[in-house]
């Protein structure tokens, strides 16, 4: 029973997604993609992901109770639009500032959400919360534009930009944690951001944890085959969109690389009925990193109604649980 309402609850929200897609009308320029390639295929993760300058995050107090704060600085990378460029989020100060520390990256499409209380949970878990905005989301989105809209779509160099912007973005962060004095700091990334934090364990070597759930490891999917969104492939020629993706495969896909981090620091958590990360595609990055993988019932939006998958997030989130073979009951 839970197995047919996981399926038709993903088909029914991906099908919308889908022709909502189609009618933007988004198109992918031949040309800024053959030069977005030319400039990208000979760099390795860590320098195509690398930060050419410093920047620095500003604190706000936004809340006595629970205590929070924003954040914000400028990403080290520009798109064109300056709601985007400005990078921000929230802290949840659970902890000392050089406590052990988790950032949280969401999912595609997802507006502005309140993490007190993921925050009060995972800091019952030893750590303080760090929410960032992923690109084209939340506060990041450009005016009259809703949260993730412009951040996948049939521009393809756009979604590339966007997800190469992320990855830099986490690493600001990721330093900045690093100059606070926080020597343990986590990742924890939600289907887009499960994507943005396994191109992060491929660059960013200060990363303790890295724990992906509904990680989406074979995005060429979405514009090579998937029939759920037909409308990425709208205005992107089959032959660019096959070379794009051959040729930055060490890039953008994490099955074609190898984490700078020792993979027993990694943790895959799948759902059975997923068409967007299905279990094997977590199998197949599980068993070529040699991380850990854990498939839950569920599909790509029901696996999050489980109490059962925040359990395991949340003993698998302690610093001082090894990830090295867990097989921890939820």
């Amino acid at each position: 029973m839970f197995r047919a309402y996981s399926r038709r609850v993903d088909r029914r929200l991906f099908s919308a997604i889908n022709r909502w897609l189609a009618q933007r009308g988004d198109r992918t320029d031949p040309l800024k993609l053959r030069r977005f390639t030319a400039s990208a295929e000979k760099a390795s993760p860590e320098e195509f992901f690398s930060l050419s300058k410093r920047t620095r995050v500003e604190l706000k107090r936004t809340s006595e109770y629970p205590l929070s704060y924003t954040f914000r600085f400028d990403s080290p990378l520009s798109s064109g639009y300056g709601e985007n460029d400005l990078a921000q989020g929230e802290f949840f100060p659970k902890h000392h500032l050089s406590a052990p520390a988790v950032i949280v990256l969401s999912a595609w499409l997802e507006g502005t959400t309140d993490y007190s209380r993921l925050a009060h949970w995972i800091g019952l878990s030893g750590r303080n919360l760090w929410a960032m905005d992923l690109p084209y989301h939340g506060r990041r989105a450009p005016r009259e534009t809703r949260s993730g809209e412009l951040a996948i779509t049939a521009d393809v160099v756009r979604t590339l930009r966007a997800v190469r912007q992320a990855v830099c973005d986490a690493r600001v962060l990721i330093r900045t944690l690093w100059e606070l004095g926080s020597r343990d700091i986590a990742i924890l990334g939600f289907s887009l951001g499960g994507w943005v934090g396994s191109l992060l364990a491929l660059a960013e070597p200060k990363v303790s944890k890295a724990l992906l759930l509904t990680p989406v490891v074979r995005p060429e999917e979405l514009f090579l085959n998937s029939p759920l969104f037909s409308a990425l492939r709208n205005g992107v020629r089959e032959q660019d969109r096959v070379q794009v993706f051959n040729k930055l495969r060490h890039l953008f896909l994490p099955v074609h690389g190898m984490p700078v981090i020792d993979p027993e620091r990694i943790h895959l958590i799948g759902a059975h009925e997923d068409p967007l990360a299905p279990p094997d595609s977590l199998r197949e990055l599980s068993l070529g990193w040699g991380c850990g993988e854990d498939i839950l019932p569920g599909g790509h939006i029901t696996v999050y109604l489980t109490g059962r998958l925040w359990r395991r997030i949340f003993s698998l989130l302690h610093p001082n649980q090894s990830l090295r073979n867990w097989s921890g009951t939820p």
